[in-house]
This record gives C-alpha cells, structure tokens and sequence, in this order.
C-alpha cells in the first residue's frame, strides 16, 4: 500500500484537556513549519490515524480491551486477579487516541473552509464520508465513557494554539445521540443523489482506506450505522418511537450490509506496510489474553455450533516433548478462585483462540459493520414488534453468515497447523439451527435470550466494543461473574469507563460539570433495564 501522506501536527497533538499547556507547546507545531496539505491527503490522514482500534493490533487489545471489554463480556477467559474490574489506564489511551483522531477530523474541516465554495461543493463527499466514520467511533465513545467533549473538541490548531480558548465542554450523551441519527440520516438521503467528478472520484478511489470509493458501500454503512444506534436506544422513551419509525424506512429502502459480501472493514491488501495485524498475535497470546470462555464453549459443546474448531482449539500441554491435546472442549470458569483456574490451565484443559484463524493471521480485516451483525439487529426489531416469523427468518440468516464469515477469515491464515481441514456442512450448520430452535422460543423475551446469544459468539473478541454495549443494554446473556472481595472501588464488571485524570487537573471547570457521574457505577442513558 503507497504511503499516504497527512499533516504532521494532528497526529501528534492530542486533546487539550488531557495534556499540560507543555505537552501543547511540543504538539502544535508552527503553521509554517507543516506540509501543505489537501483535502484528500487530510482525509486520508484522517482514517488513517486510529486504524489500531479498528484492525485487530497489539495496541487495543493488550493496552485496552484485555483488562475491560473482553473480560466485562466473558469474550475471554480471565483470571480472576485483585483489581480485574477496576479498568486502570487502559481508558486513558482509548480518550488520547480518539482526540487524536478528532484534531485530524477539526483539520479536514479547516481544509475544507479554506476552499472556495464550488470547491467545497465538489469535494462535499469527503466531509459526508469522514462524518459517518467519525460518527462510528463517537458512538463507541459515548457508549464507553457517557458525556464527552465533542463540539468544541480537537480545535487546538483552529484557535492557532491558544490553550484557554479550545478548552472542550463536555455535551450530553442523549444530544449526541439525536446529532448523529439526525445528520446520518441526512447523509443517507444526500448519497442518494450525489455525484462526483471525474478528478474527486479517482482521487476519493485512491484515499479512501476502506470502501476504495464506492459510494454504495458507504450508503450501506450509513444506514448500517444508523440501525445499530438507533436499536440501541429502542427502549429509550425519548427515542422509541423514532426508532421504530425509522428502522422501518431503513429496511424497507434496503441499502444495508445484510451479505457478508457487502462488509465494511479496514481490509489488509499487503504486508509491506503498517495496515496489518502482525502484532496481534503478541496482544492475544501473551499473558494468557486468547483463553476460551466457558459460558461460550459450554454452549457451543451442547449444540455442535460449526463455528467452534475456527474459533477455538482444545486445549494441549506438553509432557517429555510430546504435545497432549485435551479430549474435549473447555473454558475458563470464571466462578472459580484464581488457583482452582491456574491448575486447570496448567493441565492443559482449557482451550484457547484458533491460532491459524485469529491470533496468526496477518489479514485479519478490521471490522466496522458486518451482515450478521445487521441481521441480528433485525431479528431484534422484528422480534420486539411481534413478528416472530421474520425475526426467525434474519435470526437464522445471521448465524449461517456468521459461520461463513469466520470459515472465511482463515483462506488467507498465514499458519495452517491449526486451521480446521474441513469447512462446515450445509446439513450441520442446519442441525445447529435446529437444535438452537428459535420457533419454539414464542415469546419476544424467550427470542431476546438467542438473539443476545448469537450477539455474544459472533461479536466474540472480534467486536468487543459493541459486545460490552449490547450487554449492558440486555442485560443477556445473563453472564456470572465471581465478585473480587479484594477490591474497595468495585466487585463486579463496571457500567461504564472513569474519565482520566487528567481532565480534572487541565479542563477542571468542565470537568466539574460531570463529576458527579464520573464513577464505574453511573448508567449510559440507553442503560435503563
């Protein structure tokens, strides 16, 4: 992949509210001293900035994801150490790499003000494209975090350096919210119509890391998008009606990613470049970050799932140089005490994440929105509007994606030894359908249990993030968690992230305008069962 270029002081400045007015003398660098920059250059920049949170990297899941999300949702299995539920520093490093991300996106906007008119006309896509992307991650935030700086944050270059004039407000999660669905949907009726020179289209083509271009696919991610917010907060009373009604419009308009063709996802095209995942094997092997959850494994043993041997190897040790494979199956208990689990790991009983498929391979895309994903918010919708028949029909669509899309994962594994040397059978994915039995759950509630289910394996380790979201939000599944009686700060899987430190000392009055909630026990506003 060529090497994109992109003005150098965004992506070294960070947030003002998390740096010193030192750490803002060395990140903002002097006007005349930067590369001229473009639109699509900055664009690029843009995109590219926070690729490690989305393509599977060492840095958000060893620094990030393993001490929160994948252990809150029981996507792995976790020792159950002193502290595990108190989050540490990992929220600090996703708050600094999101305002980076959000000073790279205030510099596009200043790029595009700087153009005449008509040129901002014709170059309209871009700010349509990197609104949506930034929107994605926004969402992500607000979910981890609740109220965060985002109208007034990022704009340390637009105020020329000066500190006091870019402190951020913090604005409220409900209004950022409402902003988004509102412009989203807005963007989805203007690609509908939008055209692009010859000169836009090819230079969009070449930055444009994730759908190269096609504007289609970013109409289905749009309104991808905007179904999975919207979803989020149908049980809002503020929000119900809205998102039934549009959801509605969205379904019946039919431009979404429901084929695992039509996915969005930072794909890797080449190893010559930084875009891979060749650290993940270091964030998900190290310490013991790839072991299997049991709740998982316990409920693929009793239904045969097809996904388990692409998702998970059995458990092996080695005795005088010989490699002994467990006989079965098994996760980690995380109702057990940590010795009781020590021993089992020793034994080489647990089993761990498919190094082939996963942990290996240095393809692995960086998920976005993908079909299954789609359809099992559908089957939600449908599920709770009463339409238990075409709930079934996008449930059982979602699993047989969701099986073709990690048999699909390993064509390009780097390292076969662990690769399953068969692929799963039209008659066996079958068989776990029925086993599985979705017409015979006949209430919404009893249909909400598989639904969440299916959430819980196909998000996985793949999608922490929306996984530790949506368990929040359905309380399902109704996951057991063996309290820490050693913690005085929390004794169970927190509700939300804490704000870093930092932000009381350099942004101390609009911190104090959320203090009250800045704890691991206060709600997001859709966190309401």
């Amino acid at each position: 992949m060529r090497k994109l270029l992109y003005i150098s002081l965004t992506t070294a400045a960070v947030f003002l509210s998390s740096c010193s007015k030192d750490d803002f003398a060395d990140a903002y660098a002097n006007p005349s001293t930067v590369e001229t920059t473009t639109v699509p250059k900055q664009f690029a920049g843009f995109m590219k900035i926070n690729f490690e949170d989305v393509i599977p990297s060492y840095w958000n899941y060893y620094t990030v994801l393993k001490s929160t999300s994948l252990s809150y949702t029981q996507a792995h299995g976790f020792m159950n150490s002193s502290g595990r539920y108190v989050s540490g520093a990992a929220p600090v490093n996703r708050w600094d790499r999101f305002y980076k991300f959000m000073a790279q996106y205030r510099e596009l906007e200043k790029v595009m003000a700087s153009l005449p008119a008509a040129m901002q006309t014709e170059n309209r896509i871009y700010t349509i494209t990197s609104t949506i992307y930034l929107y994605d991650h926004t969402q992500k935030m607000i979910d981890n975090y609740g109220d965060i700086p985002f109208s007034q944050a990022g704009k340390i270059s637009l105020t020329g350096g000066n500190y006091g004039a870019a402190l951020a407000k913090y604005d409220n999660q409900t209004e950022l919210y409402t902003l988004m669905l509102d412009q989203l949907k807005a963007f989805s009726t203007e690609l509908n119509s939008i055209t692009l020179s010859a000169g836009v289209a090819t230079e969009f083509k070449n930055q444009d890391l994730i759908n190269k271009g096609d504007l289609v696919s970013w109409k289905n991610y749009c309104n991808s998008l905007r179904l999975k917010i919207l979803n989020r907060v149908s049980a809002v009373p503020a929000f119900t009606t809205r998102a039934n009604t549009e959801m509605a419009e969205i379904i019946a308009e039919g431009q979404i990613v429901d084929e695992n063709s039509e996915n969005i996802a930072f794909r890797v095209y080449t190893q010559d470049g930084d875009l891979d995942t060749s650290g993940f094997i270091n964030a998900l092997e190290d310490d013991l970050n790839n072991l299997a959850p049991k709740p998982m494994i316990d409920h693929m043993n009793a239904n045969n799932d097809p996904r388990e041997p692409w998702l998970f190897e059995k458990g092996s040790r080695v005795v005088n140089n010989v490699i002994i494979v467990a006989p079965t199956y098994e996760g980690l208990d995380p109702t057990l005490a940590s010795g009781a689990q020590t021993q089992l790991i020793t034994d080489g009983k647990i089993a761990v994440y498919n190094r082939s498929v996963l942990s290996r391979n240095k393809w692995l895309p960086g998920t976005l929105i993908n079909a299954p994903e789609v359809n099992l918010i559908l089957a939600e919708y449908y599920s709770r509007n009463g339409n238990g028949a075409t709930a079934k029909t996008y449930f059982e669509k979602a699993i047989r994606q969701s099986v073709e899309y990690y048999v699909r994962l390993g064509d390009k594994a780097d390292v076969l030894t662990w690769k399953p040397t068969v692929e799963p059978t039209t008659l066996e994915v079958d068989a776990y359908i029925a086993a599985i039995n979705f017409a015979g759950a006949t209430t919404p509630a009893a249909q909400l249990e598989l639904i969440a289910f299916q959430k819980y394996i196909h998000y996985n380790i793949m999608q922490a993030d929306e996984s530790w979201a949506e368990q929040r939000r359905l309380k399902l599944p109704a996951l057991t968690f063996r309290e820490d009686e050693t913690s005085s700060v929390r004794k169970t899987p927190p509700t939300r992230w804490t704000y870093p430190t930092s932000e009381s000392v350099y942004n101390p009055d609009n911190y104090n305008a959320v203090k009250a909630n800045d704890n691991l026990s206060t709600k997001i506003f859709w966190d309401i069962k």
